[in-house]
């Protein structure tokens, strides 16, 4: 099979993804505006052991937005609302990785190319440098095995004065936080869903929570196209201040 390498590094591929987010309806004041993914390479793994030199791989970030500066401190799940990160097939966990960018070490990405591929959650930041990402309650050992990561009674957060948790302007007027990098095994049409639920600080209004913020989406083989897909069950999503 002819593989091709379409890493991002300086300027990430801006090949869509298919995706199915929630979107509020509160219009009114700042606000959470849904989720959003960007595709980061294509067949990028070089080496798994068990599988072939550069598998069929693919890697993407996942972003919370909002329509403000608003300041995102955690990602979490409860016995009511679990947090869920699935695929049609399993995802990538470097041996020298982490669930979290807590323990993603900077100095070894030069060393072990495919860590920068790994998978994980984080809240802003890709790394360790001055990440005062924290957790409680979590259980990563299904996850580190590329299996889903699933929690009922958990979170990863960080304190209010935490400079990473700030949404960044991406240049549309959109506010986004980093959340989540996933690469899965399989082609494009190999899904990533779940669900999660969101705390942050609203710009205006003060303390928010999203809850129950269902996701699909998959690779699209073709450049600057987002599609809505699996919209069925997505209708809303509960919040509570």
């Amino acid at each position: 099979m002819q593989h091709t390498n379409q890493s991002g590094t300086s300027g990430r591929c801006t090949m869509a993804l298919a995706i199915a987010v929630m979107t509020l309806t509160m219009a009114s004041q700042a606000d959470f505006v849904g989720l959003s993914a960007e595709l980061v390479a294509v067949n990028a793994v070089q080496a798994v052991p068990g599988q072939p030199d550069y598998p069929d791989t693919w890697t993407c970030r996942i972003y919370a937005d909002f329509d403000d500066a608003d300041h995102l401190t955690s990602i979490y799940g409860t016995a009511e609302n679990y947090m869920l990160f699935a695929t049609d097939s399993q995802f990538y966990q470097n041996a020298f990785g982490a669930p979290t960018t807590a323990g993603i070490d900077v100095g070894q990405l030069d060393l072990f190319p495919d860590l920068h591929y790994d998978s994980w959650l984080t809240i802003g930041l890709s790394d360790s440098t001055d990440n005062e990402l924290l957790e409680v309650g979590m259980s990563w050992s299904a996850f580190e095995t590329g299996s889903p990561l699933f929690a009922n009674n958990g979170a990863v957060f960080v304190l209010p004065d935490a400079a990473q948790g700030y949404a960044q302007n991406d240049g549309s007027g959109t506010h986004r936080v980093l959340i989540s990098q996933l690469t899965v095994f399989g082609t494009g049409n190999t899904k990533i869903w779940g669900q999660l639920n969101l705390l942050w600080n609203d710009a205006q209004t003060g303390v928010s929570s999203t809850e129950f913020i269902e996701f699909s989406f998959a690779n699209i083989p073709s450049p600057a196209v987002l599609t809505l897909l699996a919209m069925a069950g997505l209708t809303g999503a509960r919040r509570r201040r």
